[in-house]
């Protein structure tokens, strides 16, 4: 089990670099899903398996969208921008943008499709809590409440 935990930590690293610096105590998000769900062997595995194709996947689709938006904001300083060359350019984001959407849709059901009914319920609740989070958070600015740790 160890050994699926440190593989799925090694593979949500390009991920929690973004959140590294908010706390670099905290165990890789992976590990955290793993352990609170109480995965299987076989459902880390799988979850793992996942994980890395949802990177793969949506890791070229992240490249190619920068690169035609670094391309659009270059026609965008031409003076006067083409109105043809930025529309195309706008269709193909897009394009690319709802493939990338596809394949998180496909990613999430196949994650939920592993899990028992139990392991279903907490990932509700989990949801339920996000949604909670924008009033958390004002909440601890106003000081009426401890910001979450």
């Amino acid at each position: 089990m160890k050994k699926v935990w440190l593989t799925l930590a090694l593979a949500a690293g390009p991920w929690r670099s973004g959140l590294a610096a908010q706390d670099r105590q905290a165990p890789p998000a992976p590990v955290i899903a793993l352990q609170f769900l109480g995965l299987s062997e076989t459902q880390a595995g799988r979850f793992q398996q996942l994980i890395q194709n949802l990177g793969a996947a949506v890791g070229g689709l992240e490249q190619q969208i920068s690169l035609r938006q670094q391309r659009m904001e270059r026609l965008l300083n031409n003076d006067p921008p083409d109105p043809a060359s930025v529309g195309a350019l706008l269709l193909e984001i897009r394009t690319l943008q709802k493939q990338a959407g596809q394949i998180l849709q496909s990613y999430h059901e196949s994650f939920l499709a592993l899990l028992t009914s139990e392991q279903q319920e907490k990932v509700r609740m989990v949801i339920q809590a996000g949604q909670l989070f924008p009033a958390v958070r004002a909440f601890a600015e106003l000081r009426l409440t401890e910001p979450p740790r």
